[in-house]
């Protein structure tokens, strides 16, 4: 009767070792290919962003601290008032977000009247979300360790940081909810893609995408300029979202408040 009980232990014992090493196996494998689709976050590398806490006040020895870190910052930055008058763009109202594994801070996939479509953001680059080697051998690094060097000097693993920062602003933005898409059709590099603008609700009102995501340190002004919906000339915006960039660096948004 012991024998038998000790038996039953022993069975039960491997039991559960089994099903704790098989969802283990499960937890890492979630991990991996969150950490391969550039979705898994750091904890450890501090990024504010507008939906949390942003300290005010910089460390002493980080290179892109701004030059006047004592200065008055602001809480709302300079964004644009959003107008779609010209006739040049055609207007998507009512899109979605399609959420799936290729969409990123800058480039996603979305729902409109005319159908399924993915897009890429005029005048700013988020930072690639994770570092990938390609079957052919190619990498990104090279334009991960420029996109670090365009943010203040951020090395691999915290440019990816704010890449996967980047996409969860996006996602959080547009995902459940519709979005306004003003786009000339042109396509990105002879692809699929097509570079547009996007207006999404912040805080009651309609404003660009591509400027939010400046202004709060999660892309560099890269990329296609192109008129704005309202006939701003691109040069003119260029300059506009250099005055973002600086209130980025100035409040220690995203790349710029990097710990």
């Amino acid at each position: 009767m012991a024998k038998k009980k000790k038996t039953t232990v022993l069975g039960t014992m491997v039991t559960i070792v089994v099903i704790a090493a098989v969802l283990w196996m499960k937890y890492n494998e979630v991990r991996d290919s969150q950490a391969r689709d550039g979705e898994l976050r750091d904890k450890n590398v501090s990024i504010p962003t507008p939906l949390e806490p942003s300290p005010k006040s910089a460390p002493a020895d980080r290179s892109k601290a701004p030059e006047h870190s004592n200065s008055k910052t602001n809480d709302e930055p300079p964004l644009r008032s959003v107008s779609l008058s010209s006739n040049r763009f055609e207007i998507w109202n009512n899109c979605t977000l399609i959420d799936r594994r290729g969409n990123d801070g800058d480039s996603f996939h979305i729902r409109t009247p005319q159908g399924s479509k993915e897009i890429r953001l005029y005048f700013v680059d988020a930072p690639e979300s994770a570092a990938r080697t390609y079957g052919n051998g190619d990498t990104n690094h090279q334009r991960i360790a420029q996109q670090g060097a365009a943010m203040g000097g951020l090395n691999q693993h915290e440019t990816t940081q704010v890449g996967v920062a980047a996409k969860a602003f996006t996602k959080k933005l547009l995902k459940g909810k519709k979005f306004t898409v003003a786009t000339t059709g042109e396509s990105v590099y002879r692809s699929h893609r097509k570079y547009a603008f996007v207006v999404v609700d912040w805080k009651g009102q309609p404003r660009y995408l591509h400027e939010l995501l400046v202004a709060y340190g999660l892309g560099r002004i890269h990329t296609k300029p192109m008129t704005l919906p309202d006939n701003t000339s691109a040069t003119r915006q260029k300059q506009h979202l250099y005055q973002l960039e600086k209130f980025a660096k100035q409040n220690r948004y995203g790349a710029w408040g990097v710990e």
